[in-house]
């Protein structure tokens, strides 16, 4: 089975997709099993570079043990590392501010692989960094735990995915400035829900939601939360892209890291890419035409974390029932929607990046 997706599904509790929709999930066990990766590399850009295809808020998680394994050869062979002495190299890897007893590191990793600590990392042979990564695997205290699931457990195809849901569909709601209108005027009477009046202020969970709906994708209830729906897409097929590598139809997540919850600051939908950086999006900012943006935050914006794909067999059909959950970053704010004024219902032009208006842009371990 090839995973392409996989997320925390109870306490000690992993749980992988594949393209076909079956679900193993691995529980107990060690942190590092149960995330395919022995060598405890935190989530974040490196480990999504190297085939990460979740993480459990912390570390990130491989599709299988041989990936995770190549991430940790990966990242001793890499810049940060190669030029170290093993000593040196470990007291970045596993320093002692972080509980870690990086001598007894040391010692367990020199006399696996029967080097020095005084050997620069890229003296080391193909052979020795497997050895390396193999001792590190140990020292991380892999255990394994309970696996169940496999092909037999298959997820039958959504309502609203055979009544014609597709990402093209998704894309001309989000470049029409009409439907833009329409969405944005359901979306802030949703939130009435939340806050007692109408209003587009930590919307755009909401906005993405009734986006999903209209072409067809689901959720079946609205998701308030921007951190919950990330979640949520992830947990029902949609892996991650990595930021630069965005495309039309694409879901964009920006995460602050100083927040507690565990949530996001804003998502939004990719209408049409500019260039690894520029794109134009729908949501619920910028009076809600469609907008340009920046995945480098440019502008005063928060930066794309990471993007979510729609793949093939991707279904939305988890259930959505923890309030608590759906609300998650409600508690705090997502990107400032404040005084927006709705603009005329004219068509809006994506042929060029000029079409909109500069001063718009305020909006591992």
């Amino acid at each position: 089975m090839t995973f392409v997706v996989a997320w925390v599904s109870g306490k000690k509790e992993i749980t992988y997709r594949d393209q076909s929709s079956a679900e193993v999930t691995r529980k107990d066990g060690s942190r590092s099993w149960r995330n395919n990766n022995p060598g405890n590399i935190a989530r974040g850009s490196f480990s999504e570079a190297h085939g990460s295809i979740g993480d459990d808020g912390k570390f990130g998680i491989f599709p299988d043990e041989q990936t995770g394994s190549a991430a940790i050869v990966a990242l001793f062979t890499g810049g940060s590392y190669k030029n170290l002495s093993i000593r040196d190299a470990f007291y970045r890897y596993a320093p002692p501010g972080d509980n870690n007893d990086t001598e007894a590191y040391i010692a367990a990793v020199t006399a696996a692989v029967k080097v020095l600590p005084s050997t620069i990392v890229s003296s080391l042979s193909a052979a020795q960094l497997d050895e390396l990564a193999g001792a590190i695997k140990v020292h991380e205290g892999w255990r394994v735990g309970t696996q169940t699931g496999g092909a037999a457990t298959q997820h039958m195809v959504a309502s609203a995915m055979s009544a014609g849901g597709t990402v093209q569909k998704l894309i001309d709601l989000g470049s029409d400035a009409d439907s833009c209108q329409e969405i944005r005027a359901k979306a802030r009477q949703a939130m009435v829900q939340i806050y007692g009046k109408p209003t587009s202020h930590n919307a755009c969970a909401c906005t993405l939601s009734l986006f999903l709906q209209s072409a067809g994708f689901g959720p079946a209830k609205i998701i308030f939360g921007a951190g919950a729906l990330a979640q949520y897409l992830q947990q029902n097929g949609w892996p991650k892209v990595s930021v630069g590598n965005q495309q039309a139809g694409d879901v964009g997540v920006c995460r602050d890291d100083d927040k507690k919850t565990a949530g996001a600051d804003h998502i939004f939908l990719v209408v049409k890419r500019v260039d690894s950086d520029q794109m134009w999006i729908a949501d619920n900012q910028e009076s809600f035409a469609p907008h340009l943006r920046f995945a480098s935050g440019k502008g005063g914006k928060t930066p794309v974390d990471y993007f979510l794909r729609y793949a093939s067999h991707s279904l939305l059909t988890t259930s959505v029932t923890d309030q608590a959950a759906r609300l998650d970053e409600i508690v705090t704010s997502d990107e400032e929607t404040d005084g927006l004024v709705v603009i005329s219902t004219s068509k809006a032009t994506l042929s060029s990046p000029t079409d909109a208006s500069p001063g718009r842009f305020t909006d591992a371990r």
